[in-house]
């Protein structure tokens, strides 16, 4: 099963990440990047850019409304995500809690749907 690792941000965890003493937990995504690239569970997964680049659309009456910025206000934003392949949903919640910054702020853990969309 894939399952994608959504990581979240804060404006305290970025500007950590663009710090010295960033570099130390740079190291830790680096390593755990191996590991599972090595484990053969990583399937892919990017950083996002700062939300402040972000369009959100919707449309009304059917035409399309964009506006500057994510989604949801909230301190926390999306900031990058995970693709893994793992045996079970539990294994992906361990990957996430050993993600370098899920001490920083939260990781969300979903289920990535079959084509023949069994999981709904």
């Amino acid at each position: 099963m894939k399952y994608m690792l959504m990581i979240y941000d804060n404006p305290d965890s970025r500007e950590l990440f663009q710090s010295p003493e960033g570099k130390e937990l740079m190291e830790q995504v680096d390593a755990m990047m191996a590991q599972l690239t090595a484990s053969g569970e990583l399937v892919g997964g990017e950083a996002l850019a700062d939300p402040s680049n972000t369009r959100t659309v919707r449309v009304h009456e059917g035409a399309p409304v964009v506006t500057d910025g994510p989604l949801a206000e909230a301190k926390e934003h999306f900031g990058g995500y995970l693709i893994v392949e793992c045996e079970t949903i539990d294994r992906a919640v361990e990957i996430a809690a050993a993600w370098p910054s899920a001490r920083l702020a939260p990781m969300e853990v979903r289920p990535i749907m079959d084509p023949a969309g069994m999981e709904m």
